[in-house]
């Protein structure tokens, strides 16, 4: 889970200027990221940057959050149109009540990883006898189970400070942290991290960042609903695009994050490369819920069709 400064006040809502047959009027929308801007959210920002989401008669104001809980409880309180978070809070939110359903996939795979520079730590095997480093959160136990660690390694809780932790060989591994993120920073430091995402230590595969919209606004507001579907096509020929022209993706991702050029030049491509196409799989959401609840993250179970729709997603899509 990420942390960011609020850099924006609360967001707008969803407001058609005109009459939905035509008039050139646009409609304003608000999209409240999971994090900081980071190569993550690419799509989002090429799609605004070059006209995308205004072509489909969009005008998108994104923001960071407060916290990372923030997001979809701002979608559900109808003060944010649209938000960036995680499959597995989408699950929680679900728990709680808050109508909040994901409609699209953002990063289809999992980026959170175990991730060791020690040299003789090439596998999860490796890892016996040794410490893990965590953030204490209970889906980090739910990992170590999954992957066989939980009684084969020493588990030190270091809060948010797994890079230093790891640097500083306080712990031998960390869980917690991104391929994509952490794992460029460590090899541009000169390291050869061995990186082990949850799906390959035996947590079902799931999609790591997902667009959420407001569940009953869905049913009961058509413009909304029309509108989140102009924003989900926008999004996705971003998305395209920009795996298209990376060196257009890296330009716009240098002015909207504080990230330094050099890292963006590793990470932005790296980021690309693990764009999916949109796609949500109603049986992956089940089984990935289903593993949440068979390790007690859930304490009753959430049916698939309660946090996820395909509806707004291409043919290719449906299943």
């Amino acid at each position: 889970m990420r942390k960011a400064l609020f850099v924006g006040a609360l967001a707008l809502t969803l407001a058609a200027c005109g009459g939905s047959g035509g008039g050139g009027g646009m409609q304003h929308a608000t999209l409240t990221l999971d994090w900081t801007p980071n190569p993550d959210h690419v799509g989002f920002y090429y799609a605004r940057d070059e006209g995308i989401f205004r072509k489909a008669g969009l005008d998108v104001a994104i923001h960071a959050p407060s916290d990372p809980a923030a997001p979809l409880k701002l979608v559900a309180a109808g003060r944010s149109d649209l938000a960036v978070s995680y499959e597995q809070e989408v699950f929680f939110a679900a728990a709680k009540k808050l109508p909040v359903v994901a409609v699209a996939s953002v990063i289809g795979q999992p980026l959170n990883s175990f991730m060791s520079i020690e040299p003789s730590v090439r596998s999860l095997a490796d890892l016996a006898g040794r410490s893990v480093g965590i953030t204490g959160v209970p889906a980090d136990y739910a990992a170590l189970a999954t992957a066989g660690l939980e009684h084969d390694v020493k588990v030190v809780n270091v809060g948010y400070s797994l890079l230093p932790a790891l640097l500083s060989h306080k712990v031998d591994a960390v869980l917690g942290v991104y391929r994509n993120v952490e794992g460029i920073d460590l090899t541009q430091r000169g390291y050869t991290p061995t990186v082990i995402p949850l799906d390959r230590a035996g947590v079902p595969t799931y999609d790591e960042l997902v667009l959420v919209a407001n569940a009953d606004r869905l049913r009961s507001n058509k413009a909304y609903a029309d509108a989140v579907g102009k924003f989900v096509d926008a999004f996705l020929q971003g998305s395209a695009a920009a795996r298209e022209h990376r060196d257009r993706s890296l330009e716009i991702l240098s002015k909207a994050t504080a990230a330094k050029r050099s890292f963006l030049a590793a990470s932005t491509p790296a980021t690309l490369a693990l764009l999916g196409n949109g796609c949500l799989s109603k049986p992956a959401w089940a089984r990935f819920g289903a593993w949440m609840h068979e390790h007690g993250l859930l304490e009753e179970p959430v049916p698939a069709a309660d946090v996820m729709t395909t509806r707004f997603l291409g043919p290719h899509c449906q299943q």
